[in-house]
C-alpha cells in the first residue's frame, strides 16, 4: 500500500512527509491494544484517510490554503457498532462550526469516531455518508459527488446503447431507482442530506465542468414524468392462495411473521382476495430455509395452495407525476407485448412514484429495451 501512496505523490512531487505521516499511522495502528475488530476497521480506514492527506498536500502545493481535519477534529460522532457506524445527532452541531473557517477543509470519509475515542468505519459507501452528513452539518447550498459518470442514465447504459441522461431527480425517485439496479449512491448515502433538504449534484470527476444531474427535494411537472427505467434480477416469489383468505384476520402477519423468524425481509407483497405473493431476495433464501418455510406455511396457514416461482427479475419504471398522469400502465404493459415478454406480476407503490413489474429473468433486457423505446425513443 505504500508502495501506491509513493508512486502518487511522486508523480505529484510531494514532500516524503506525506509518506512518513501514512507510515506512522498504520504502525500505530499494529501496535495498539484495540480489539482485533477495532484494528481491522483502523486498517480499512487507512486508504480514505491517507488519499485525504494527499489531497490536502497537493491543494497546499498549488497554493491553495487548505488543511486537513481528521473526522474526530470536525466532530462526527458515530455509535460503537465496528463496520456499520451510524450518525449521532451532536455530530450536526460540532460539524455547522466548519463555517467559521476560511481555508479549503479536506475531511477523509468512510469513518467517524466513537464517544470513547474508537475509529468505527461505516458501511458500504461510507465516503458518500460522509459527505452527505457534512453537507447537512455546515447546512451546505449545495453538495457536490464526484463520481466516475457524467451524470446518471434513465437506463442501465449496458442494456440500451447511448441512453438519455437524466438532469434532475427527486429523493424519492432516486431512491426508487437505486432500489432497482441503480448503484450510484449507497441507500444510506443521502439520508443525512435529504433530511436536510439540501440539493446533491452528481458530477464527473474527469469532467468536473459537466452538468451532472441534480437530486432535489421538488421539481417541476414534466410533460414525461417517466425519469428512469431499473430492473435487478435474483428474486423468488412465495405464492399462496387461500378461499377466502381476506376474512381471515391476521393471515399476512402471520405468513410475514414465517420469514421473519427465519431472518427474512421481503421485497413486496402483491395481493388479491385469495391469494398473495411475498417477493424476497434469492440471496436470503437458501433450501433448507424454503423447506422449513413451506412447512410451516402449509402446518399454520393451512392454504389450499403454495408454491416457489425463481429467477424473476423485477422492472421499476419511475417518475413523480406518474400517479395524475393517464395512459402510463397501458403504456408498459403495450412495451412488454411488443417485446413477447409474458407480465408474472405487476404493482404499483403507494409512493405512487413506481410501477413494479415482475418477469422472468431471461427477458429482463428486451423488456427494458422496449420499456426506453416506449418512454424515451
Amino acid at each position: 500500500m505504500l508502495d501506491r501512496f509513493r508512486e502518487i505523490t511522486t508523480k505529484l512531487e510531494l514532500s516524503d512527509y506525506v509518506i512518513d505521516e501514512i507510515r506512522a499511522g498504520v504502525d500505530a495502528i499494529f501496535a495498539s491494544n484495540d480489539s482485533n475488530e477495532l484494528k481491522m476497521d483502523a486498517l480499512k480506514a487507512t486508504g480514505e484517510d491517507s488519499l485525504a492527506k494527499v489531497l490536502n498536500a497537493y491543494l497546499q502545493s498549488l497554493g491553495f490554503n487548505a488543511t486537513y481535519l481528521n473526522p474526530r477534529d470536525a466532530g462526527i460522532v458515530v455509535s460503537d457498532t465496528p463496520g456499520s457506524a451510524q450518525i449521532l445527532e451532536e455530530s450536526y452541531k460540532n460539524l455547522y462550526k466548519l463555517r467559521d473557517r476560511e481555508e479549503i477543509v479536506v475531511i477523509p470519509g468512510f469513518f467517524g469516531y466513537s464517544k470513547s475515542g474508537k475509529l468505527i468505519t461505516f458501511s458500504r459507501g461510507g465516503s458518500d455518508i460522509t459527505g452527505s452528513i457534512v453537507a447537512a452539518g455546515v447546512k451546505a447550498d449545495l453538495y457536490e459527488n464526484f463520481t466516475d459518470v457524467d451524470s446518471v442514465f434513465c437506463v442501465n447504459p449496458t442494456i440500451v446503447d447511448n441512453p438519455k441522461e437524466i438532469t434532475t431527480l427527486t429523493y424519492k425517485e432516486m431512491r426508487e431507482l437505486s432500489y432497482a439496479g441503480f448503484s450510484v449512491f449507497h441507500d444510506e448515502a443521502l439520508i443525512p442530506a435529504f433530511k436536510a433538504n439540501i440539493p446533491v449534484c452528481i458530477k464527473n470527476t474527469n469532467n468536473p465542468t459537466g452538468i451532472g444531474t441534480i437530486i432535489v427535494s421538488k421539481k417541476e411537472p414534466q410533460l414525461n414524468p417517466v425519469v428512469g427505467i431499473a430492473s435487478d434480477t435474483g428474486f423468488i416469489s412465495i405464492y399462496v392462495s387461500k378461499y377466502l383468505m381476506n376474512r381471515e384476520l391476521g393471515f399476512g402477519r402471520k405468513l410475514l411473521t414465517i420469514l421473519e423468524n427465519e431472518g427474512i425481509s421481503f421485497e413486496h407483497t402483491p395481493s388479491g382476495i385469495d391469494d398473495i405473493s411475498v417477493i424476497i431476495r434469492e440471496s436470503s433464501l437458501t433450501k433448507e430455509k424454503e423447506e422449513r418455510i413451506i412447512a410451516r406455511i402449509k402446518e399454520e396457514l393451512d392454504p389450499d395452495y403454495v408454491s416457489v416461482e425463481r429467477d424473476l427479475a423485477l422492472i421499476m419504471v419511475v417518475g413523480e407525476g406518474m400517479d395524475s398522469t393517464l395512459g402510463l400502465a397501458d403504456k408498459a404493459t403495450h412495451a412488454f407485448n411488443k417485446a413477447q415478454v409474458n407480465i408474472e406480476m405487476m404493482n404499483q407503490g403507494s409512493s405512487e412514484v413506481s410501477m413494479m413489474f415482475g418477469i422472468k429473468s431471461d427477458k429482463v433486457n428486451d423488456a427494458v429495451k422496449s420499456l426506453y423505446e416506449i418512454f424515451f425513443g
